[in-house]
């Protein structure tokens, strides 16, 4: 059985935007960095990897009240990024270091 990938981007995108791995310039929002990085996962890992944008502050649910308040003392930036639960980035999206976190996840093989 393969193992799913579980990627979270958590976001006030009132406040962020990121740079892109290839350039200095501001290369859009963060939910369209998101949905490019869903079509990259979905390319390479088809039905193994789902991308799911969060807007921090619009939802209303406690979840995520840990890194809430975590970026309320300016310990993380947006955007945040867990996979499968466990925090791996913030402050930016960089699509290869995702990837390379996604490859040595479904390197390790199946979850049990």
């Amino acid at each position: 059985m393969l193992q799913r990938v579980h990627i979270q981007i958590l976001d006030n995108p009132l406040e962020s935007i990121v740079f892109d791995d290839s350039t200095t310039e501001l290369s859009g929002t963060n939910k369209v960095l998101s949905e490019d990085l869903s079509q990259e996962m979905n390319y390479f890992y088809p039905s193994v990897v789902c991308v799911e944008y969060i807007d921090l502050f619009m939802d209303g649910d406690d979840e995520f009240d840990d890194i809430k308040e975590l970026l309320r003392i300016g310990a993380l930036n947006t955007p945040v990024v867990l996979i499968n639960g466990v925090l791996k980035v913030h402050g930016g999206i960089p699509a290869s270091v995702i990837r390379k976190e996604v490859e040595k996840l479904l390197a390790s093989g199946p979850l049990h």
